[in-house]
């Protein structure tokens, strides 16, 4: 019967293996290969020393950043729009919607996100209407437990394909997590928003309009932080 003191005998054996290839070429990857690796048939455990924990996994980028939520905003065509008022030319003369938004000030796009009615809306100069429900944080927001096995990997190769492949290296456990401190992370920027929109730069849709993804990202750190209690297992 698989207990905590078991799982982590586990987790620091697969984080001894180094670099493992990935079992599913898709943003779940991380996920399907853990799970595999550790032999779970699904994500969420019965222990009978700490009793009901979902397993969760997450890439871990540059920085020490984690990326928990990848969403262009509602209604959909608002990315169109706000590219479409706010594009610029750059460097190679392309043109590109690169903007990093924060909760606490305008950013150079005069863009600035503030939470409220269950939703992130991003306010603009333009008054377009572009917002985000607070379910694209689901993944993160919504466990199936009060519990979470929590493991970070490093990864190489290109990104949700076969050619990916992760190194395993921290694992927490969490529980209790802060919905205030969630709101608290984005009013004083330690959840940041990278809305990145440009064209296709060769092929056959060569200078057409290209949505690269808008990504909700945070620091490790101050993810941890946004649980009342947290502890590093491995």
């Amino acid at each position: 019967m698989a207990t905590l003191s078991k799982i982590i005998k586990q987790l620091e054996e697969i984080k001894k293996r180094g670099f493992v290839k990935t079992h599913r070429s898709h943003d779940t990857g991380i996920g399907k290969t853990l799970e595999d690796i550790l032999e779970i048939k699904e994500n969420n455990l019965l222990l009978p020393d700490i009793g009901e924990v979902e397993l969760k996994a997450k890439r871990v980028d540059s920085g020490s950043m984690l990326t928990v939520a990848t969403k262009s905003p509602e209604p959909r065509g608002a990315n169109r729009l706000l590219f479409e008022k706010y594009k610029y030319l750059d460097k190679e003369g392309c043109f590109c919607l690169h903007s990093t938004v924060y909760g606490s000030r305008k950013n150079p796009q005069s863009f600035r996100v503030v939470f409220g009615d269950n939703k992130l809306v991003l306010k603009n100069r333009f008054n377009i209407n572009a917002y985000w429900p607070i379910s694209v944080f689901n993944d993160v927001l919504k466990a199936k437990s009060d519990k979470v096995i929590f493991v970070l990997a490093n990864t190489k190769g290109k990104r949700k394909t076969k050619a990916e492949q992760f190194h395993f290296i921290e694992a927490y456990l969490l529980s209790g997590l802060n919905i205030n401190k969630f709101r608290s992370a984005i009013e004083t920027n330690k959840l940041k928003i990278d809305i990145r929109i440009g064209v296709y730069r060769s092929g056959k849709d060569k200078g057409k309009y290209h949505d690269h993804g808008t990504g909700f990202r945070i620091n490790k750190r101050d993810f941890l932080h946004l649980f009342d209690k947290f502890d590093q297992l491995i």
